[in-house]
Parts: C-alpha cells; sequence; structure tokens
C-alpha cells in the first residue's frame, strides 16, 4: 500500500487507529462501569445530581477527543 509507505499516511493511520481505541474504551467499559457504580450508590441530593453527570462528561471528552484527532490530523 503506497498510502502507508509514506510516513505521514502511517501517522494519520495510526492517530486515527488510537481515537477509535480511545472511544470504544470510553463507550464500552468506562461509561457502563460508571453508570452502575453510580447506580449501587445511595447518593442524595446535590451529590446525586453531580454525579448523574459523570457518565455525560465522559462521552463529551469522547467527542473531545475524536475533534481533538481531527484537528491534529488536518494540521499535519
Amino acid at each position: 500500500m503506497k498510502f502507508l509507505s509514506n510516513k505521514r499516511g502511517a501517522s494519520l493511520v495510526g492517530g486515527i487507529i488510537a481515537v477509535l481505541v480511545g472511544i470504544i474504551m470510553i463507550v464500552a467499559v468506562t461509561i457502563p462501569v460508571v453508570q452502575d457504580t453510580i447506580t449501587n450508590q445511595a447518593f442524595t441530593g446535590t451529590v446525586k445530581t453531580i454525579t448523574d453527570l459523570f457518565p455525560i462528561l465522559l462521552a463529551v471528552g469522547g467527542l473531545v477527543l475524536i475533534a481533538g484527532g481531527f484537528l491534529m490530523g488536518a494540521s499535519r
């Protein structure tokens, strides 16, 4: 593959793979574990409200990871 023989192409593919692995880890592992842990705790009031936001913040972090990967890829 001529694309991968070039250093820029290999770097781009490596970056895409890294972003995919990060997203899979966030979606398949981290968010379900956090949701299960929060559900099994007896939080009430403000603490419950704040802890309920953790999965959403993880998802937003994943979106930022994707955006950052595309921006870094575009700048090379």
